[in-house]
């Protein structure tokens, strides 16, 4: 779970992959209350790729369209990260990094640098 610097809502993510073959990112808020999925699990190895251990490290980009709409326009200022590997036990497998981008407001230009 990490902690954002001050509630926005979320426009999208870039992800870079360490050798994990989904992740889901789930919102929350510091006030309370449940986490909402943002980004339902989402592929980031095929099954053949994780079992070899090919490209464990790529970076994939979810805009607003792959986030769900709902969570995706209420502000948040939690963020849960799940990972998984289930084709390959043997070795490591974690993030490299991953980049929030808050929503625009009215008055702003598109977002160009992270939360």
């Amino acid at each position: 779970v990490s902690q954002l610097g001050r509630s926005r809502p979320i426009h999208s993510l870039h992800i870079g992959n360490d050798g994990a073959a989904f992740v889901e990112v789930l919102v929350g808020s510091s006030a309370g209350g449940e986490f909402q999925v943002l980004l339902p699990s989402a592929a980031l190895m095929s099954p053949s790729e994780s079992r070899a251990g090919a490209e464990p490290r790529r970076v994939r980009l979810f805009g607003p369209d792959s986030l769900v709409k709902g969570p995706a326009q209420a502000s948040w200022d939690r963020l849960r990260v799940v990972l998984s590997q289930p084709y390959c036990q043997s070795r490591p497998f974690g993030l490299s990094f991953i980049r929030v981008f808050a929503a625009p407001e009215e008055d702003e230009a598109p977002p160009e640098a992270p939360v």
